[in-house]
């Protein structure tokens, strides 16, 4: 039977991690998702880890023989749980995998962890540094905010980038 398992990676070595995990035989899986990447004026999308410096290894623990995995390329260590690698619940993995896209990416709006309610602060922008209230995700990947803007609330999309909790 087959249970899933936590690697931790060397920084910025997930992708390498999991081409030799599969080379070994085991099943890896790296939930991403599309982020925006702001840089020099630029802003383009790039596919990134949802846990970056981790990724999650399916064997069964019975059979296979896990500790190489610690001297997998691009490995730092397999989590343990005293003398035996730490397990995740499956369904952990099943919830992530049901909510890929066709592209095989966790869509942002599921990554979203603001309530309609939730304080956030605005980080670009002519409102930049004030602090809004979270109403919702619109279907175009923007929040609507509520900012209190000469003592009225006014309604504010912005991209999801532009803001963080406050």
């Amino acid at each position: 039977m087959i249970s899933w398992f936590v690697a931790h990676t060397q920084p910025l070595k997930e992708q390498t991690a999991e081409i030799h995990l599969l080379r070994q035989g085991f099943e890896v899986y790296l939930p991403r998702f599309k982020k925006i990447r702001r840089h020099a004026r630029k802003v383009d999308e790039v596919i990134v880890p949802l846990f970056p410096r981790y990724l999650f290894v399916g064997m069964d623990i019975e059979a296979a023989r896990w500790r190489s995995i610690n001297g997998t390329q691009g490995v730092s260590y397999l989590l343990m749980n005293q003398d035996s690698p730490a397990v995740v619940p499956t369904y952990v993995i099943d919830a992530l995998k049901t909510q890929e896209n066709t592209e095989g990416l966790l869509p942002v709006g599921s990554l979203i962890t603001f309530v309609k309610g939730d304080k956030v602060r605005i980080l670009e922008g002519s409102f930049k540094d004030q602090t809004a209230i979270f109403e919702q995700l619109n279907d175009k990947s923007r929040i609507q905010l509520l900012l209190n803007f000469l003592g009225r609330e006014i309604q504010v999309d912005l991209p999801i980038y532009a803001v963080e909790a406050a």
